[in-house]
């Protein structure tokens, strides 16, 4: 096979308002944000807009909305408070 041992990379053509961002995080918790992301793509395709995601990316896109709703929360509370008090992370 002529491709044999050969590797592919997804490289994203981002927009210039948009980025990428790498996090290291637990395994546990990789497995649980993307199972509720095949959450996620199984309620957008049943929705009516359902065509509008790329079904290359899927994952992504869902892992994407997830990270930022979940973010957008976080960072939100934090500007309501006078004092930011980071969440406890002694437990993982």
């Amino acid at each position: 096979m002529e491709n044999e041992g050969q590797y592919s990379f997804i490289i994203p053509v981002l927009a210039e308002s948009i980025t990428t961002m790498t996090f290291v995080v637990p395994k546990e918790f990789q497995a649980r944000v993307e199972m509720q992301a095949l959450k996620v793509i199984e309620a957008f395709e049943k929705h009516p807009a359902a065509g509008m995601i790329d079904p290359n990316n899927k994952m992504m896109q869902a892992m994407s909305f997830i990270f930022q709703q979940a973010l957008t929360d976080y960072l939100d509370y934090c500007d309501e408070e006078e004092e930011t008090i980071p969440p406890d992370i002694g437990t993982i």
